[in-house]
């Protein structure tokens, strides 16, 4: 947890945190955060959506968690829209891919 906090500090989760910000951040950093909130939307439909957290699946990963190409587009979309929070964005995206969360 320690070296979460230290890789992706709280203010990511502080209103105001925009892409802006998360784009000033090292290229593993920002796949830190990708993953993280990739697997946080898997968590959250996986047992009520599997059908939508086997799309993520497919769709964003691979052996190492998010694949290049996915994390390359996700990252130009969220550099596309820098003054939304990049979490909102990534919600964005999901649903686009793999349907809604409710």
């Amino acid at each position: 947890m320690a070296a979460a906090l230290a890789i992706c500090p709280q203010e990511s989760l502080a209103e105001g945190f925009t892409g802006a910000e998360f784009l000033s951040w090292s290229q593993a950093q920002q796949r830190s955060y990708v993953n993280a909130q990739l697997v946080m939307a898997s968590s959250i439909v996986a047992r009520a959506k599997p059908d939508m957290s086997q799309c993520l699946a497919d769709h964003f990963y691979g052996e190492q968690g998010v694949t290049d190409e996915q994390f390359d587009a996700l990252r130009k979309t969220i550099e596309d829209y820098e003054t939304y929070h990049p979490s909102s964005v990534l919600v964005i995206v999901i649903e686009n891919t793999c349907g809604t969360f409710y």
